[in-house]
């Protein structure tokens, strides 16, 4: 139970644990509320059966002066009158409070998720190399909400009913003690031995479900990501074959579960109503009259109407925190180093340091990387220096290592050993936001969002900010400008999930035409013109030359003419830098270089 409160005020912020302390408040008010509208009914009872009961009675008698009544009825109104007000206002905290407890939890549900959110996007780009993208996906959209509504709510619950219950007992125990031990020790003892059949039960069924929703998130995710190879090879059957089978296990194990959590409530309903008889029974036994048996009668029905709910709701609680507690040790881990972002959600605490500007040239020194779970070295002892406003070339062979070496100059993994550097500052963890500001990145396969086409070149603005000049210029260096203008809606047209509506150029034209949005100092280019014709390529690597003198490029090219016009080429071959040159020398120079087909490297 300790590890259990400790991974649900994992959930909370500071501000959200102020507010949980204030809604326990608000929850041990309402149990003594509710006691007071439970015990109210027992005095008017009495004197409906047995007004002569008012005289007999110390406090009934006081009220009866303190108030001057005139006359047994006009004191039973009164009485009468007030035990409808004490349930009337039982029932109204009760409805307050359950507004304030459903509010808190989905606004905890809310900021959880965009910290998750927020803290999943902060987290370093070989964090998303190595995780399952529907298993973020699944913690985000799913399984928080699971774990607020389903571990936290139902917490929240117990502790309610909890007191609620201690509340009701402490008042049947003052009426009538042995009879109280009784009831609580049949009601309790009931569920008692319910929840131990079931609860190795629940805890099993909630490791199936957790993994039959990650293997459906997966297999949903992948067949709608890769849907054009799903119908050029005619998997759907396949795949529905597949998502069925993780599908039936999860609907069993809710089922199941919400079964075991339903059923004592049908058994302790009827034990409940024969015990009501049974009291009857008990009391007429011992001689007492109908005018004394009444008001006892009438405060264990009420009470039991009351302690009935709080009963099942307690034991459902228990029961489903069972059940879904392998969806809350799931987000916790990944909770471990969350930052507690209280004002903002989106916000991060991180500190950086700005590169404020890009002066003399991108340095890599004796930089080694391996990959995690790799047995050999993508790049191996590497030295290069990349001046400002120079067009760099990187050619090799596939795997040879020159991603890699882009992935490191974007700073998007930290070397092995040895350093990159911008402009005699090292490039880590606290320089880098700064340092991307600067570049502008083509990757070989564009991701575009069902959006219009100005808000994909503008990726990641927001609407009201976009710069449609901005937008314009980059569309006319990434010769995309004159298509867009032939479309009826021009920039606003709307290309569909991926891209799905364009041609492979077209799309990789657009990513171009992002990654000049910004007006960056540098331009990667890693492999961006592969799918564009001949001609089109020409086209735009014109364009992109047109920059040479101005920009920092970096080109990986899958052309050897691509890399014609550069600088100065890189050879990269098992992680090293081989030869380097212009075109003219390494042609001339390098056997390597020379070995490379004129047309595909």
């Amino acid at each position: 139970m300790r590890k259990l409160f400790s991974q649900l005020l994992s959930l909370l912020n500071r501000r959200q644990r102020w507010q949980a302390a204030i809604l326990a408040v608000a929850l041990v008010g309402r149990a003594a509320v509710q006691l007071l509208g439970v015990a109210s009914i027992a005095p008017f009872m009495g004197i409906v059966a047995d007004p002569s009961i008012i005289q007999r009675n110390d406090w009934l008698r006081r009220a009866y002066e303190l108030g001057g009544f005139e006359s047994n009825h006009a004191f039973l109104t009164a009485v009468g009158i007030a035990s409808i007000l004490a349930l009337t206002l039982s029932n109204l905290l009760s409805a307050t409070t359950s507004w304030a407890q459903l509010r808190f939890v989905w606004n905890v549900q809310y900021t959880l998720s965009c910290r998750m959110f927020a803290h999943y996007l902060h987290r370093p780009y070989a964090f998303f190399v190595q995780r399952n993208s529907a298993g973020l996906h699944q913690n985000i959209l799913s399984e928080i909400q699971i774990a607020v509504l389903s571990v936290l709510m139902p917490t929240l619950n117990i502790i309610a009913q909890s007191l609620v219950i201690v509340a009701l007992v402490g008042l049947l125990l003052m009426v009538d003690p042995v009879l109280a031990m009784i009831v609580v020790g049949v009601l309790g003892g009931t569920y008692g031995l319910v929840y131990m059949v079931v609860r190795r039960h629940q805890t099993r069924l909630g490791q199936q479900r957790l993994e039959a929703h990650q293997e459906r998130y997966k297999i949903a995710s992948e067949a709608f990501v890769g849907i054009k190879d799903v119908k050029i090879l005619q998997r759907e059957g396949a795949f529905v074959s597949r998502f069925s089978s993780p599908s039936i296990r999860f609907a069993r194990a809710n089922a199941t579960s919400s079964a075991m959590s339903e059923i004592p409530r049908y058994l302790l309903e009827t034990i409940a109503f024969g015990g009501i008889l049974l009291i009857v029974l008990y009391y007429l036994r011992d001689g007492q009259g109908i005018g004394q048996v009444l008001p006892v009668i009438s405060l264990y029905a009420l009470a039991g109407y009351r302690l009935m709910p709080a009963l099942q709701t307690l034991f459902a609680g228990v029961a489903g925190v069972r059940f879904q507690r392998a969806a809350l040790d799931s987000l916790t881990e990944d909770m471990v180093d969350m930052v507690d972002m209280v004002d903002s959600p989106t916000g991060t605490s991180s500190e950086t340091q700005q590169i404020a500007s890009f002066q003399d040239a991108i340095s890599l020194s004796d930089v080694t990387f391996q990959y995690p779970g790799s047995k050999r070295q993508a790049l191996n002892g590497v030295t290069i220096a990349i001046p400002k406003n120079t067009t760099t070339g990187l050619v090799g062979v596939s795997g040879g290592g020159k991603t890699t070496l882009v992935d490191l100059i974007l700073g998007l993994y930290p070397p092995l050993s040895g350093e990159v550097s911008i402009d005699n500052t090292r490039l880590d963890d606290t320089t880098v936001t700064g340092w991307r500001r600067q570049i502008g990145y083509v990757p070989q396969s564009i991701f575009l969002a069902d959006d219009t086409i100005a808000l994909n070149i503008a990726f990641g603005v927001s609407p009201s900010q976009v710069a449609p000049e901005a937008v314009r210029k980059a569309a006319r260096t990434a010769h995309l400008h004159d298509f867009i203008e032939s479309l009826p809606e021009g920039y606003d047209t709307v290309i569909g999930e991926r891209g799905v509506r364009l041609s492979g150029g077209q799309r990789q034209r657009i990513g171009i035409a992002r990654a000049l949005y910004h007006d960056p100092e540098v331009l990667v280019f890693d492999e961006a013109t592969s799918a564009l014709d001949g001609a089109t390529e020409g086209a735009v690597m014109d364009a992109i030359h047109e920059l040479a003198g101005r920009k920092t490029l970096v080109i990986i090219a899958h052309r050897l003419t691509t890399v014609r016009r550069c600088d100065r080429i890189l050879v990269i071959e098992a992680g090293r830098i081989v030869a380097e040159g212009t075109y003219d020398s390494l042609l001339e120079n390098s056997p390597v270089f020379r070995n490379y087909s004129p047309h595909l490297v």
